[in-house]
């Protein structure tokens, strides 16, 4: 009940400011209307977007500077072309969204954004979780985001935790290079059942997303018996996943700056993070624990 109020808060908090969102796709012009403009709060997207991206938003608005979004569909982080060609394509809403919700401008570049782009090669802890799998994906991630960066010039940046991976690498990129950004994380929105929110739910049918709610269930029940945890009892959760129809990838208990395994789990922060396919569905969740 309290998930779903909070999404209803998330969609609706801010209609009342309904104003005319500025849309700028070529980023020569957005260089030169940036000149006019003093601190920014920055949103970067795929677009797709749903409640979880509007809770980035509108964490950007409550810092009082003007805030920006981004649209650009990467096709550098994809590994599969088909993934690329078939990602949702739902710019009408998404400007509704945004445009309801307190976002001042949004920057839809085309391709021409990666023209003479500087590739930037993701450190080792991106061959963890997701990396794992995907290879060159965070490669293509931080490329775009350093391109991004370089033409928003943001103050501050602000990224979802369910792509907890995503956003400590960018974190690591953001203080290595010594930029003059603040990144904020926000926490993940979940629905009534608990599941994070996902451009990849709109692919779930209403029993699919009932079944996929087990993923944070599971997070849930690992955190509830750190003092149980062991191999065994890790194998014995996938093949529980597994039973449900899950093809499970990982489902690990790892540091939370590292992203490296740890089998310690006493009087330390960790990190309980799990993915899984659905149907041919990839899911991701995970879960902070301060133990």
């Amino acid at each position: 009940m309290l998930a779903r109020l909070r999404l209803e808060f998330i969609l609706q908090k801010n209609i009342h400011s309904f104003k005319k969102l500025e849309i700028i796709t070529s980023y020569q012009e957005f260089k030169d209307y940036r000149k006019n403009l003093s601190d920014i709060s920055f949103v970067p997207t795929m677009g797709n977007l749903h409640a979880g991206h509007i809770a980035l938003v509108q964490e950007a608005k409550s810092q009082k500077n003007y805030v920006v979004a981004s649209i650009f569909i990467n096709p550098l982080q994809f590994n599969d072309k088909r993934d690329f060609k078939n990602y949702p394509k739902t710019f009408d809403d998404d400007i509704h969204m945004l445009e309801t919700n307190g976002c001042d401008l949004l920057f839809m570049p085309d391709e021409s954004i990666l023209d003479n782009i500087t590739e930037i090669k993701a450190p080792e802890i991106s061959n963890f979780l997701c990396g794992k799998n995907r290879p060159g994906h965070f490669d293509g991630v931080l490329t775009i985001v350093n391109r991004l960066f370089d033409i928003v010039r943001p103050t501050k940046v602000f990224f979802g935790k369910k792509d907890y991976q995503q956003f400590i690498l960018v974190s690591n990129f953001i203080n290595e290079n010594k930029l003059p950004i603040e990144i904020i994380g926000v926490e993940t929105v979940r629905d009534a059942n608990g599941l994070a929110l996902s451009s990849r739910n709109n692919h779930l049918n209403t029993n699919e997303k009932k079944i996929a709610m087990n993923l944070h269930v599971t997070l849930n029940d690992l955190a509830n018996n750190l003092d149980e945890v062991s191999n065994d009892f890790i194998k014995l959760k996938m093949q529980n996943l597994t039973n449900l129809g899950f093809e499970v990838d990982y489902l690990t208990i790892c540091d939370p700056n590292l992203l490296n395994p740890v089998s310690n789990f006493k009087k330390r922060p960790l990190l309980l993070a799990i993915a899984a396919s659905l149907n041919g569905i990839r899911l991701i969740d995970n879960l902070l624990v301060k133990n």
